[in-house]
């Protein structure tokens, strides 16, 4: 069984791998709704992860958060295709620019639509990218 160690792990720098954890660490421990965050495998995957550790609230059923093998290892915020894709278009815009780096000249393939994604190993402080957290912690609620 794939921990999420195992996850933390896969990022490219000790940097990076420190980061995954803390961001694991705000989700359960910090967040203001860490009460509600749970392991999106726990509910739907009988506990075994697969390529990810996907973050779920219990008030809704969809991912909000993963931080996966997939795409290069990276942080990927699930805003929601159906309601949130020129959302996640914009987020992603504002994340290229905070950190300076264009995700899509790193990512051969192309977007998810309703998701943006974070290179943890362009990120200098947790701090930084917790705006984009709540949002999609936020967007991933609305029906």
């Amino acid at each position: 069984m794939k921990t999420k160690d195992y996850f933390f792990d896969l990022f490219k720098t000790t940097k990076a791998r420190e980061l995954a954890r803390e961001v694991d660490g705000y989700l359960y421990n910090k967040s203001t709704y860490r009460e509600e965050v749970e392991d999106y495998h726990a509910r739907y995957k009988q506990g075994e992860r697969t390529d990810c550790i996907g973050y779920i609230s219990k008030k809704g059923s969809f991912k909000f958060l993963s931080l996966t093998a997939a795409r290069h290892v990276c942080l990927v915020l699930h805003l929601g295709k159906k309601l949130h894709t020129q959302a996640a278009i914009s987020i992603q815009q504002e994340i290229d620019e905070l950190l300076q780096r264009d995700y899509q000249d790193t990512d051969g393939t192309k977007p998810t639509p309703g998701e943006a994604y974070i290179r943890l190993e362009w990120v200098d402080n947790l701090e930084d990218i917790i705006p984009f957290i709540d949002k999609a912690y936020e967007l991933r609620l609305l029906k």
